[in-house]
């Protein structure tokens, strides 16, 4: 709490300071331009020192106001016995050693009464412990200074000071901001009272015995006349006032008539401030009226710092909002909406999140980092602020309300406090704790809220999810916040977008909704969004299925979404809407019933019934259009399907294509029938129960084109030439497939009328059904299931196709037809094997041919009376000569001793050979076999006798075959 002044003075530098990065407001000339300088050079100086307590007031005094008028500190350095001390000091230094003098005296914060105030004696002793020792003497003008002494040991009584402070620690988070000690309140409340916001100034006093309305009442009329009755009482001195935190209650002034006195007073918000006691604020009124009379202290005169009396003021405190200040930061209440305002800008403009720094008290942030911290801290404070229950309505809209603490209940403390300058904001307390706050309530839990996604779990997250959708134009998403329950589950697609528009619509035109402020607790009561001439809007949560437990707007606010809508049409926008993603006016594709209701005469939507009159035309015209339009395209359609067959060899003639695809006409004349009904905005009972039967018939229609098409591809079969030669295994298949797609298509028809209904037990017992009536047939029909669905899996799998030699199990042969119960397989003997297709699909396959190579294998026993280098020669040709030949796959030849035996060597020889025919194959292992032979008998290589042949082994084979 170091500042160059104490009274008004410090306050004076502060006025002239930036205090936040926001535009200035325009003010009239500070403060801090006004004062006049109060030196009295044509006062003797014997006056200004003769006593020690006047000393001690003239050396305050001119610290106080050195930075300001520095020739003030003529009368600072006038307070030191300068001859005494040897050599004199220079002006410079004269006047350090002044400032020293009065910092120890302020860390020490000795009281003036304690001082004597007479001129007998020579030396007082104002303390003399703890490493202190001032002293003043009385000079031969009568004039009392320090002494020399006192001088010499300065140094060391300013490293003591400094000692002294540290070892004060002050518990300021557990304090109020601006009121943590006596020095600060005193500050705090001359301030406010110097200029003029006596509002504010109330706040430094204890009225904690009076109710809310007795404080906005009385509460400045007793700060005035304090303010009056501390300046006519004399001039305080920061230097006299103590700073600590923790302390009994401090006595500034007493006497008769009552005294001012500070304590520590424990506020229902939890934290401690120093405030004027109650006892001062009672006897307020006693002790002005003892002093009102009285002239000011003349140090105040000087400067200019009188503060009126009541009765001279022209009224006791600034009732309206001073010009100066902006509207949106005019009260709590325009602070709290200017933010929400600022901060959804922000979310579709990055650039609005500059404006937002305004609203925040950020004088303790550097200029460099307030754009950046400053757009973090903002953003971190709405999302808490998302978090705390607010009620705008009971948050106060006057510019001379009380501070507003927010969030008490959850933990947190947001302030917002009127600044110095007239302006209301989020304190510089609540701007520390931003960050605090943010990881209490959100850390890990922030969920965007402007995301795709819905969200459906609060009031707050459904109005979020509706206005982003919304705003988006994806009305689809936004019709899921609305309880549709009254609305037949097949029309709710179509009528659900509309209604949601119209909601939308009407929401913009009756006053901007704060989400803020919208409760986002799943389990509270319902909400009430709004109440007025229209009707109600209000936000509830679902007690049944579907959806439970859901957050969304009531059936009765959807019953009542089109007379609001027809209410509002027409009209703009609710002025409170500036700046925020309006439905201004309805666009011909997202709403073409709104979108033409708005462009017909008057006479056209006179009602008529259920209906208006052009509802009316227009079920007439759009009944026509549609059953011409269908029989215009229908005739194009089967011309060019029948032209198209015919080019693919087809025998089927045009008239019945146009009989198969009759259905197609049928499904058109509704598919144009309901699209030019949607733009008819019919109302929602009229077009609830026209759109749920639209879907039992497209359903239907469908259903009966599938048939019909299926039939179509059937007759295409059996009756084009090109496919004639491609039968064989379709005329097994295609049968038995059309039949399956039939059951298929009826099964999907049912399947989704069921769900059209909105019977979700309805739709499981069916499917229910229908895997008990299939397990039935399965275990019926088990054995010929198996082959059916082995079939499938051959189809599926293509392990092989025609003309392929395969191997399945221990049986081998060349594939020549596939049914659906069996395969039949042309063995090596020419016979014609028949394998089931349930044990094809159950075995392992090996399909010879899909081999890309083939590997030989054999071993040769030679004597054991070979010498080894022969053996080892013999072994390096008979590589060199499988290596260079053409079927074999080079880095692949592998001829070495395997092992020794009683009977001889055992060389074993493997190669992989290219794919070819076997006659090939068989070509080589003859000159394989004729090559080795040379070989041995060239190399004089004896083979051993054994008692088993020598075989060549195909790779892949179960039983080895002879080479």
């Amino acid at each position: 709490m170091r500042h160059p002044f104490f009274l008004a003075l410090p306050l004076c530098v502060v006025l002239v300071a930036p205090l936040h990065a926001q535009k200035p407001a325009a003010k009239d000339t500070p403060l801090v331009d006004k004062l006049r300088s109060p030196r009295e050079a044509d006062r003797p100086l014997a006056d200004k020192l003769r006593s020690p307590r006047e000393t001690l007031k003239t050396l305050f005094f001119a610290a106080a106001l050195y930075d300001l008028f520095p020739e003030m500190m003529q009368d600072g350095v006038a307070c030191l016995d300068l001859d005494a001390v040897q050599p004199r000091p220079g002006p410079e230094d004269a006047v350090l050693l002044a400032l020293g003098v009065e910092d120890v005296l302020q860390t020490l914060a000795i009281p003036l009464s304690v001082v004597p105030d007479q001129r007998e004696g020579e030396t007082c002793v104002i303390h003399d412990a703890d490493g202190f020792d001032l002293t003043l003497r009385r000079g031969r003008d009568e004039g009392w200074r320090f002494t020399a002494t006192t001088l010499a040991k300065l140094p060391a009584m300013r490293r003591a000071a400094r000692e002294l402070r540290k070892a004060k620690p002050g518990d300021c988070a557990a304090l109020r901001e601006g009121f943590t000690d006596p020095r600060a309140t005193i500050r705090q409340f001359l301030s406010d009272a110097y200029h003029g916001d006596f509002y504010a100034a109330s706040r430094a006093l204890d009225l904690s015995n009076l109710s809310d309305e007795q404080r906005r009442e009385q509460g400045p009329a007793l700060a005035q006349r304090l303010a009056c009755v501390m300046q006519r009482r004399g001039f305080l001195f920061r230097q006299e006032v103590p700073y600590q935190t923790e302390g009994p209650a401090y006595t500034w002034h007493a006497n008769g008539q009552g005294r001012v006195a500070l304590d520590r007073v424990r506020q229902p918000d939890g934290k401690d401030a120093w405030l004027f006691t109650r006892q001062t604020a009672r006897n307020v009124p006693a002790m002005y009226q003892a002093v009102k009379d009285a002239p000011p202290d003349g140090r105040y005169q000087r400067m200019g710092l009188v503060v009126p009396a009541p009765e001279a003021a022209a009224s006791l405190a600034v009732q309206k909002r001073p010009e100066e200040v902006p509207p949106h930061l005019g009260s709590p209440r325009a602070l709290l909406r200017g933010f929400f305002r600022t901060m959804e800008a922000a979310d579709v403009d990055d650039a609005r999140l500059a404006d937002a720094l305004e609203y925040l008290d950020l004088k303790n942030v550097t200029l460099a980092d307030r754009a950046p911290l400053g757009g973090k801290l903002a953003t971190k404070l709405e999302l808490v602020l998302r978090k705390l229950p607010i009620d705008l309505s009971a948050v106060p809209d006057g510019w001379n309300a009380p501070p507003q603490v927010l969030g008490e209940a959850q933990g947190v403390r947001v302030e917002v406090l009127r600044q110095r300058d007239g302006c209301w904001r989020f304190s510089e307390a609540t701007v520390a704790r931003v960050p605090e706050m943010f990881d209490k309530l959100l850390a890990g839990k922030v969920r965007p809220e402007q995301e795709n996604g819905t969200h459906l779990d609060s009031a707050r997250d459904t109005l979020v999810t509706f206005q982003t959708a919304s705003a988006r134009r994806d009305f689809a998403t936004a019709a899921r916040c609305l309880n549709l329950a009254d609305i037949h589950a097949s029309a709710r697609e179509e009528l659900g977008s509309a209604l949601a528009f119209k909601l939308k619509y009407v929401l913009d035109r009756v006053g901007r909704v704060y989400v803020q402020e919208v409760p986002d607790n799943p389990e509270g009561p319902r909400y009430v969004l709004y109440r007025g001439v229209l009707g109600r809007v209000v936000l509830d949560r679902k007690a049944e299925e579907p959806g439970k437990g859901q957050w969304q707007f009531t059936q009765e606010t959807v019953q009542r979404v089109e007379a609001m809508f027809l209410a509002v049409l027409g009209t703009p926008p609710d002025e409170s809407q500036q700046g925020t993603d309006v439905v201004a006016e309805p666009t011909l594709w997202e709403t073409p019933g709104v979108w033409l209701r708005l462009r017909l005469p008057a006479w056209a939507r006179v009602r008529a019934g259920s209906l208006d009159l052009y509802q009316w035309l227009g079920l007439l015209l759009a009944g026509l259009a549609s059953w011409a339009g269908s029989r215009v395209v229908m005739a194009v359609v089967t011309r060019l399907v029948a032209w198209v067959l015919r080019r693919g060899g087809s025998a089927l003639s045009t008239s019945f294509v146009a009989s198969t695809l009759r259905p197609l006409t049928w499904l058109g004349a509704v598919w144009v029938f309901y699209v030019l009904l949607d733009g008819l905005d019919l109302p929602a009972g009229v077009a609830g129960k026209a759109f749920a039967v639209h879907k039992f018939l497209l359903a239907g229609l469908v259903g009966w084109l599938g048939l019909r098409a299926i039939d179509l591809s059937m007759s295409v079969y059996t009756n084009s030439e090109l496919l004639r030669p491609h039968r064989s295994l379709g005329d097994m298949i295609v049968p038995v497939g059309m039949r399956l797609a039939k059951g298929g298509v009826t099964l999907v028809v049912a399947v989704y009328v069921i769900y059209e209904i909105g019977q979700a037990d309805l739709l499981g017992r069916f499917l229910t059904g229908l895997g008990v009536a299939g397990l039935a047939a399965s275990l019926a029909a088990q054995d010929a299931m198996k082959s059916f669905f082995g079939t499938l899996l051959l189809i599926g799998e293509r392990a092989f196709k025609i003309g392929d030699c395969i191997i399945v199990g221990d049986k081998q042969g060349v594939v020549e037809q596939v049914g659906f119960r069996s395969t039949r397989l042309r063995t090596g003997e020419d016979s014609l094997l028949t394998i089931p297709n349930s044990v094809i699909a159950a075995a392992p396959i090996d399909n010879m041919g899909a081999r890309t190579l083939h590997r030989l294998s054999t071993t040769l026993l030679v004597s054991p009376e070979t010498e080894l280098e022969r053996l080892l020669e013999f072994r390096a040709r008979l590589q060199t000569w499988a290596a260079a030949q053409e079927l074999v796959v080079p880095d692949k030849v592998d001829i070495h001793l395997h092992r020794l035996t009683n009977s001889g060597a055992e060389l074993s020889l493997s190669l992989f050979l290219a794919a070819c025919p076997p006659a090939r194959e068989t070509l080589f292992r003859d000159a394989l076999n004729c090559e080795t032979l040379r070989l041995a008998e060239e190399l004089g290589v004896a083979m051993a006798p054994t008692t088993r042949p020598v075989h060549l082994r195909n790779a892949g084979q179960s039983a080895a075959r002879a080479a």
